[in-house]
């Protein structure tokens, strides 16, 4: 920053308007500012740092005092400066709070503070307004542009009367705040503070999983993991055990069921055999009955053989065809009982195979009865770990909101008294927002356009390199068409020439040169090439020219678009300054926090006023948080242990689960069916026992009802031969003595049918009988009856035993399959604790050594700033060697400091003739000024080296030259000199009458009983 015009009205001692025009001082000045002591030397100080930030150089004088008491009451108090930063001129306007008098009447009237910002032109008009009229927007507009707050002007860039030293003896907290500002290292504090964050983050991340493990532990009823190995040695050879006795258990089980089903079925045909008997004594009681029957018929039948020859023989043979036909119908209903038997039998194998399936279907179904019985459990755990877990996450959101309260309360509290001297300096820091941010957003929007530039930018690149391709596949293209169409000219020539050569002829002249000799005549080795086929390729050659020419073109064209762009983007480059190199997310991310910064200055201002109300209502709500928090945390670590316990319950429990039996309704529906199936079975099994035991007595009886017509057929076939011989000796051997017995003996055909119907039908189902005996007789020949209620008795207890030793397996197997979940669960826990722990290892040392604590505490950025401060004491250290004729240098200081404080930047002077260093403090009053001159020396070198984006282009020195010797005195001029030589303007505010001599640019300052002046004397060309 170089001050161009600085006018002064009704300011401190000048009681009119005085003018400096520092441009009349020459290019980059070394001039003194002399008077006599009062007549307001330093009061041009306060004016450059009251104009730029509203306050005095030494602070101790607030601006409504300013005024200058001999000043014309109409005269308002103001202070204007021109000044010129990174090539660009300005002009602020400042007018400090004041009374005036009242336009009309009598009395004053109080004038509100007010300061204007302009941006100039090249003829130093006004040409933007920056700040319309608010002082704090204003004075963080000049902030932002400076890059310096007060303080830090005061100390870099104007050495007030009395303050020189505070620089040199700044501590290392204050010299890291003006050293990481000038030289712009809040990176590196932005490193600290992510370093810090993710150590934090992985530090409770570790502690998280350690009740987490605990948490496993629990939720097994554990004490610890030695506990855990020791439960399972044990339990692995109990479950082997009990799997071994329970599968014991069920193959007994199976065999007792296969005996009772067994003798189930031998009870079946015992009782059938039984039956058949009762049938059989039941049908022997018509025995005589059927008996008397057959003599009537005995009589009916000699009575018969007396009819007529024919008659008799008649009958024979009808009855022969009639025990034929039965004979046929009984073979055709034994065949149809065998396939009915033989089909029952094969049915009965059938559901004697589907038996097998039984025993897997009934394990099935008792599983899915386990399965349904742990999801039950499953859900209950679930609902009461839900239930668990939201009481916990309640209490533990209650619980951390509270403490997260009481720690805000806590720092509030703590720093409620900083916050409220600080505020008003907030709310003058963020006054500049609006218009920083109206900059930020036209250079968001520049910067936008740059990146669309330069994507346009790259995809003309890309463009020209594929115009480039094209341009030479062109070429190419060209080249072979113009060595196709010479080709396709040169065949047609020798086509040409062979077909003259045709047309030759021995002795006559050659049409082409006129010889007669023809010694080699052409030949047509290929196809000849037609005058089309060569316009065609002359055709496609000029077209491949064209489209090179069009290549050419579009080639040329890109070149130029790409030569444009180029041209914008350096043009935006060039506004962007540095912007251009950083990336746009930063630009955005400051424009937000700008626009942020608007909004908080809106709030600031009410917060002042709220600051000492709320201190003694954040002292009463901490005193009752806490106490609340006291009562709070048992009963959360309570839930948090309840809700991990059941957490590892459930997990436990559903790994024990398959993944297709949690879902209860699904299961509960696959066991109705199962249940169905195993119904369906013994059903069909019954049913087919049935049907088979009914065939194979309906078999029987068929195969008796075949022998009765069998014999029958042999009967009747005697009967017709008797009847044949008898009807030859009928008359002569006839029994009858007369007609009349013969008459008496006779039955009709209708009577002897009904009768003889009756003995066969006798004989039929004796016969049925007799052979369904004899089959079952044979079958039960050397069987007893079955003992059922024994065996069923057996098959309960054998089920009985099954279950038992099937919860007793169940039960261990569950255990051990829940410490083996633990187990892995332990494992993989101590897994990802060990990489957090070595995550920690990394993160937590390097954010420990950034933040500065190991070793001598010094942060990442009070490291880098140490750095930068050796480059300063270097530059500092050369300039108080001469000044001090080779006593004193400049050292940063190397131990640490005691206790916690900030150290890395506290500063010592090197005292070459003790050999010795001591502290800055321990210096004269002009060698502390020649120290802190040094120092602002060097700072100044190395910040212009540097090109942090600050400039200190003018260095202002009030007093101190008075405490230094005639040669130190020397020695501080010359090194001012260079100083001035190196671009920098100079101002040195003494009465020193030796520097006058030294110094002919000066401007004086005259005091007089109307107020002082000024007058530039000495002016360089």
């Amino acid at each position: 920053m170089t001050p161009l015009v600085l006018t002064m009205q009704a300011f401190g001692p000048f009681a009119g308007s005085e003018t400096i025009d520092f441009t009349a001082l020459g290019r980059s000045p070394l001039f003194l500012i002399n008077g006599p002591t009062g007549a307001g030397k330093s009061s041009i100080l306060d004016a450059l740092c009251f104009a730029l930030y509203g306050q005095t150089t030494g602070n101790e004088r607030d601006p409504t005092q300013m005024r200058c008491d001999q000043a014309d009451a109409t005269l308002l108090t103001e202070v204007m400066l021109d000044f010129r930063l990174r090539g660009v001129d300005y002009r602020v306007r400042r007018v400090p709070q004041q009374e005036r008098p009242k336009a009309r009447g009598e009395g004053t009237t109080t004038h509100n503070a007010e300061a204007q910002l302009w941006r100039l032109n090249a003829q130093g008009e006004q040409e933007t307004c920056l700040v319309a009229r608010k002082v704090n927007d204003a004075t963080a507009e000049l902030q932002t542009l400076i890059g310096l707050d007060a303080n830090q002007f005061r100390q870099v860039m104007v050495l007030p009367q009395g303050k020189f030293r505070e620089l040199l003896l700044a501590g290392s907290k204050e010299r890291e705040v003006i050293f990481s500002q000038l030289f712009q290292t809040q990176i590196f504090q932005r490193i600290e503070e992510r370093l810090r964050t993710q150590a934090n983050q992985i530090e409770r991340a570790v502690n998280d999983h350690r009740q987490h493990i605990s948490g496993i532990l629990a939720g097994g009823e554990l004490e610890n993991q030695a506990a855990l190995a020791q439960e399972q040695e044990a339990l692995a050879p109990q479950v082997e055990q009990a799997r071994q006795r329970f599968d014991t258990a069920q193959q007994q089980r199976r065999q007792a069921e296969q005996q009772r089903d067994e003798a189930q079925a031998l009870q079946r045909q015992f009782a059938a055999r039984e039956s058949l008997a009762a049938d059989k004594a039941r049908h022997l009681e018509q025995h005589a009955y059927v008996q008397s029957i057959k003599e009537h018929l005995a009589q009916s039948a000699h009575a018969q053989a007396l009819r007529p020859q024919s008659t008799a023989l008649a009958q024979a043979q009808q009855a022969l065809a009639a025990a034929q036909a039965e004979q046929r119908q009984a073979q055709a209903a034994l065949t149809s009982q065998r396939t009915s038997a033989e089909q029952a039998q094969q049915t009965l194998e059938t559901a004697r195979q589907r038996q097998t399936e039984l025993p897997t279907l009934r394990e099935r179904h008792r599983q899915l009865g386990e399965f349904i019985h742990k999801g039950q459990q499953l859900s209950e755990l679930q609902a009461r770990f839900q239930t668990a877990q939201a009481a916990w996450q309640q209490g533990d959101t209650a619980l951390k909101r509270d403490e997260a309260q009481l720690e805000s309360i806590r720092h509030q509290g703590e720093a409620i008294g900083v916050n409220l001297e600080r505020l008003q300096l907030e709310f003058q820091q963020l006054a500049s927002a609006p218009a920083e941010l109206n900059s930020h957003a036209s250079l968001l929007n520049q910067r936008q356009e740059l990146d669309e530039l330069t994507r346009q930018g790259r995809e003309l690149i890309a463009q020209q390199q594929q115009a480039t391709e094209a341009l030479s596949r062109q070429q190419s293209e060209v080249a072979q068409a113009q060595r196709h169409a010479t080709e396709q000219e040169m065949y047609w020539h020798q086509g040409q020439a062979a077909l003259l050569a045709l047309s030759l002829e021995v002795d006559a002249p050659c049409p082409v040169c006129g010889s007669r000799d023809h010694p080699a005549p052409a030949a047509q080795n290929a196809a000849v090439v037609t005058q089309a086929q060569v316009e065609t390729t002359r055709s496609a050659l000029e077209k491949s020219r064209q489209a090179q020419q069009d290549a050419e073109r579009r080639h040329h064209q890109l070149t130029q678009q790409i030569s444009h762009n180029a041209d914008q983007v350096q043009r935006l480059n060039q506004q962007l300054g540095e912007w251009a190199s950083q990336a746009l997310i930063e630009l955005e991310n400051a424009c937000e926090e700008l626009r942020r910064q608007a909004q908080r200055r809106e709030s600031v201002e009410a917060e002042i006023r709220q600051q000492t109300a709320a201190r003694d209502a954040l002292r009463r709500e901490w005193g009752a948080l806490d106490k609340q928090l006291k009562a709070q945390q048992p009963a959360v670590e309570k839930a948090k242990e309840d809700a991990l316990r059941l957490e590892s319950q459930r997990d436990q429990l559903s790994q024990s689960l398959p993944e297709e039996a949690r879902d209860p309704e699904a299961m509960r529906r696959t066991l109705a069916e199962l249940e169905h199936q195993i119904a369906l079975l013994e059903k069909a099994w019954e049913s087919a026992q049935q049907t088979l035991s009914i065939a194979q007595t309906q078999l029987a009886r068929a195969e008796e009802q075949l022998r009765g017509a069998s014999e029958r057929v042999e009967r009747h076939q005697q009967v017709q031969a008797q009847a044949q011989t008898e009807w030859q000796t009928a008359l002569q051997a006839s029994p009858f003595e007369d007609d009349t017995a013969f008459q008496a003996a006779q039955l009709d055909d209708t009577q002897r049918q009904e009768l003889t119907r009756q003995v066969e039908t006798y004989q039929h189902r004796l016969a049925e009988l007799e052979g369904a005996l004899q089959s079952y007789q044979t079958q039960l020949a050397d069987k007893t009856p079955p003992d059922l209620a024994a065996l069923t008795r057996l098959t309960e207890a054998a089920q009985a035993e099954e279950n038992t030793q099937l919860e007793a397996w169940r039960t261990l197997d569950g255990r051990l399959t829940t410490l083996k979940g633990i187990h892995q669960k332990l494992a993989a826990a101590h897994a990802a604790q060990a990489e957090l722990e070595a995550q920690y290892q990394l993160w937590g040392t390097l954010s420990e050594v950034a933040n500065g604590r190991t070793g001598h505490r010094i942060s990442l950025q009070r490291f880098v700033l140490g750095v930068l401060l050796d480059d300063v004491l270097i530059q500092a250290s050369e300039r108080l060697v001469r000044m001090s004729r080779g006593r004193y240098q400049l050292v940063r200081r190397e131990d640490p400091s005691k206790g916690n404080r900030a150290s890395g930047l506290e500063l010592d002077v090197a005292d070459t003739y003790t050999g010795k260093n001591r502290s800055v403090a321990t210096l004269s009053g002009g060698e502390s000024f020649m120290a802190a001159l040094s120092l602002a020396l060097g700072l100044s070198d190395v910040v212009q080296a540097y090109a942090g984006g600050i400039q200190l282009d003018t260095l202002f020195i009030d007093e101190g030259f008075g405490s230094l010797d005639q040669d130190a005195l020397d020695q501080a001029i010359a090194m001012l000199s260079e100083l001035q030589m190196g671009g920098r303007m100079i101002g040195v505010i003494s009465h020193v009458s030796e520097l006058k001599e030294q110094m002919p640019v000066r401007i004086d300052v005259r005091a007089s009983r109307h107020g002082s002046s000024v007058e530039i004397k000495g002016t360089q060309l």
